[in-house]
């Protein structure tokens, strides 16, 4: 199976919240993890790890049917204070006002499905001006 692409925006200075609907799949029991990254197999920690929810930041799923089918929200959450902290601009070489582009991919363990790695792509992290 190939994963799908799925780039995801994150912007400064507000917490990060979204939620990714798979249609027909039962994640129930699933173990998440995501991990945001420099480039692909960039070597050592990343930058950003999530797995289960904890503290307001990572990875909780829930799961609906309507009419017989099934669905399984999987909704990521970045605290804002993590988001701001990521690439400090002397560290990076991002200069001030510009976009940090970094990757990331979605991994889940079931039942059923075994490891799997579900979406994969761009993660990019938009500046902004309210820092309040």
């Amino acid at each position: 199976m190939t994963p799908a692409r799925g780039d995801l925006t994150a912007y400064r200075w507000v917490p990060f919240d979204e939620t990714i609907p798979f249609e027909g799949i039962d994640f129930t029991g699933a173990v998440s993890a995501m991990e945001v990254r420099a480039y692909r197999d960039a070597p050592g920690a990343p930058l950003i790890s999530l797995g289960a929810l904890a503290s307001g930041q990572g990875i909780s799923i829930t799961t609906s049917s309507v009419n017989g089918l099934v669905t399984s929200n999987v909704r990521i959450r970045i605290n804002e204070t993590t988001i701001e902290a990521l690439l400090p601009f002397p560290a990076s070489g991002v200069e001030p006002g510009a976009s940090v582009e970094l990757v990331y991919d979605y991994v889940n363990t079931t039942t059923a499905f075994g490891k799997r790695r579900w979406v994969e792509g761009a993660f990019t992290i938009e500046p902004g001006s309210t820092q309040a």
